[in-house]
């Protein structure tokens, strides 16, 4: 039981520190620091060059009216440019800047360094450890709720 608790204790220290992140602005290799939600449209958008607002507010599970709100802080943050294209002068497109790249390549080499740190440990886990570990996230994802 004393390890069940310490596993416990640790989940939560965990979430808190995730949580008490998500609220401090970063520096992702750019003169501008970024908060979560800001680094997370960035990285909505990528390196792609047909993002428009109706496909940002589905792939973040926000409203449009939040998409020009993000857009704009971007924009004055010279991190996203908006466009139209000739053949489709209604639709809004947003693409990444140089810095925007920039704040992407690094956002995801983080991902990709945490990633790869998980899964050299997971490799070392047996099947039954793995299955452990899924019932365990399943529970989490069960009973936390749902945004």
């Amino acid at each position: 039981m004393n390890n069940c608790i310490k596993i416990i204790e640790k989940m939560n220290a965990i979430q808190y520190r995730i949580n008490l992140n998500d609220k401090k602005p970063k520096n992702f290799g750019t003169n501008q620091r970024l908060y979560q939600s800001e680094i997370h449209f960035i990285d909505a958008i990528g390196i792609s060059e047909e993002m428009n607002a109706s496909q940002l507010s589905s792939k973040l599970d926000i409203t449009n009216g939040a998409v020009t709100q993000f857009a704009q802080k971007l924009i004055q943050k010279k991190l996203i440019k908006k466009y139209k294209k000739e053949t489709n002068k209604k639709e809004v497109y947003f693409k990444l800047t140089e810095q925007g790249k920039i704040a992407y390549e690094n956002h995801k080499a983080f991902h990709k360094k945490l990633d790869d740190k998980i899964i050299e440990y997971l490799k070392g886990l047996n099947p039954e450890q793995i299955e452990g570990l899924l019932g365990l996230i399943a529970i989490a994802d069960k009973y936390l709720p749902k945004l």
